[in-house]
């Protein structure tokens, strides 16, 4: 059930390229709002943050970009990856988005709850990170394998909003970004790319403590 969400989300976002290309109202009734932060983000009419005070975080979701392990294997000089490789990777971008969201919202003043508790003022976050592309994954392997890329890789976070006690959706924000181009070829290892995740994850984690800051107002 869990792939096949995920492939939905991905389908659905295919054509999206721009902001231009999302539609200004959804079919579960959300409304785009206008922002320059994110590519799209959107929101039920009626819906009142000021009164969420804590914040649950559902286990994020990861898939990668089509095809992206045949063109890997296919274009890489070292070993093959496997299947049992891209869950291991996947694995630990979701462990990422969870500690360093619940690292950056509890800085901002939000605390993180766990996932049984349903009480009023518990916003419940159901993330998503589609299109995973990781340039040069560094993988356990018997050979010695050097990698240089100028950038570690991109991907897309859809996340949603909801109401933890009735699961009910408030908001939805898509938005795709890439790891910094250094405009030079750099190694890359575990420790780069976990870097470049966690600068991205920060700056998501970020975005959605300033615009609940700015619902609370």
């Amino acid at each position: 059930m869990v792939r096949l969400l995920l492939c939905f989300i991905a389908f659905t976002m295919a054509g999206c390229t721009t902001t231009d290309d999302f539609p200004q109202r959804t079919d579960d009734g959300l409304e785009r709002i206008p922002t320059s932060k994110v590519m799209a983000a959107y929101q039920l009419p009626e819906a009142d943050f000021s009164g969420y005070r804590r914040v649950q975080l559902a286990p994020c979701q990861v898939a990668f970009r089509k095809d992206w392990l045949r063109d890997y294997n296919r274009d890489s000089a070292g070993p093959r990856l496997r299947t049992e490789d891209m869950d291991e990777i996947a694995e630990a971008v979701a462990e990422q988005f969870a500690e360093v969201f619940s690292e950056e919202l509890s800085k901002r003043g939000y605390q993180v709850v766990e996932a049984d508790v349903k009480e009023a003022d518990v916003l419940l976050l159901k993330p998503a990170i589609v299109n995973l592309d990781v340039t040069a994954p560094d993988v356990p392997s018997a050979s010695i394998q050097r990698n240089y890329v100028s950038s570690a890789g991109e991907m897309t976070l859809y996340l949603e909003l909801h109401d933890a006690q009735t699961n009910a959706l408030l908001a939805r924000s898509v938005d795709h970004r890439e790891a910094t181009d250094l405009g030079f070829y750099q190694r890359a290892n575990r420790v780069t790319n976990r870097q470049e995740l966690r600068r991205i994850l920060r700056r998501w984690a970020d975005l959605l403590a300033d615009g609940l800051d700015e619902a609370r107002r």
